[in-house]
């Protein structure tokens, strides 16, 4: 006899979905922090990128997770690192200075609309109606945070708009092209190394000729610290993104881009003393509704395909 699906017995993604986006938002807040302290995004992530790329090798050698490097591996690999990282950094750096600050942030939340897309267009996974209600509800929810704080560009600004597309363009292509495309007998701890380690020498190109410098000397203020925590969190987080995307698909792991919208308010509350209007509660009510959606329809395991 079939049993009917419970939530329960699936809590185990959503879990890992919230921890995933909870701490991208303690990385949004650490950024600030950072950047109170002189530090660019872009010096942080480049600093960030080298760390992470170190702990992951070192990890991968204590637990003799060993691989060879091959042709499709490194394809792999590079394409990721591209989607994941260059592209939607250097349309970000592009736009940052006509768009809008709210703005970006508000079309960056799109990306799971876009994954959703993506996964209908090509039929790489199966998206319930749950699913594309879970995305309407969290896009509103964003919009409901935002809107209020929007500064809309004008219509000359349609060109950089457009630009700035490229990020949720990018990162939603880039979960789809994962779940579909990763390579057999590759483990998560593989692809978030070789990943990690390509993105790092992808993104090195773009620091230096953005003319971002680093410190000469650190005093290891709250600066520094917030800059040590952005990297532990994202050890963690950048692991989960690759196992949400083993375990349940290319789209289910980017509902995560909307619990770190409102983690990184909750942090803000937390280490800011910052104060939201109700509309933002209101928000948050919305986007309890959607993470419940989404809890609701159980995700599928990808299947593994040797490319």
């Amino acid at each position: 006899m079939k049993t009917s699906w419970t939530p329960v017995r699936h809590l185990g993604p959503f879990v890992l979905l919230l921890t995933m986006g909870a701490l991208w938002g303690l990385q949004f807040a650490m950024l600030r922090q950072a950047a109170q302290g002189g530090y660019s995004d872009l010096a942080v992530l480049m600093v960030a990128l080298v760390l992470l790329s170190i702990i992951f090798l070192v990890i991968a050698v204590v637990k003799r997770e060993r691989f060879r490097p091959h042709s499709k591996l490194l394809v792999f690999f590079i394409v990721t690192a591209f989607l994941g990282y260059v592209a939607p950094l250097a349309a970000a750096l592009y736009a940052a200075s006509e768009v809008p600050a709210g703005v970006l942030v508000l079309i960056a939340c799109m990306t799971p609309l876009v994954s959703v897309s993506i996964a209908l267009l090509f039929r790489t996974e199966r998206v319930s109606v749950a699913r594309m209600a879970a995305v309407a509800l969290g896009v509103l929810s964003v919009t409901l945070i935002l809107w209020p704080e929007l500064e809309l560009p004008n219509r000359g600004k349609a060109l950089w708009m457009l630009v700035a597309l490229v990020v949720p363009i990018t990162y939603g292509i880039e979960s789809i092209y994962i779940a579909r495309f990763w390579p057999k007998g590759l483990s998560a701890l593989h692809a978030v190394t070789g990943e990690t380690v390509v993105a790092a020498l992808l993104v090195a190109p773009v620091f230096l000729l953005s003319g971002h410098s680093w410190p000469k000397t650190l005093s290891w203020n709250d600066a520094e610290v917030a800059i040590l925590i952005f990297v532990a969190a994202g050890v963690i987080e950048s692991l989960l993104y690759f196992v949400l995307i083993q375990k349940t698909g290319g789209v289910f792991v980017n509902f995560g881009t909307f619990v770190s919208l409102f983690a990184g308010l909750l942090w803000g509350i937390l280490l800011f003393g910052e104060v939201h209007r109700d509309l933002t509660w209101v928000a948050v009510a919305i986007l309890v509704v959607a993470l419940a959606l989404t809890s609701r329809d159980p995700p599928l395991p990808v299947r593994i395909h040797d490319r």
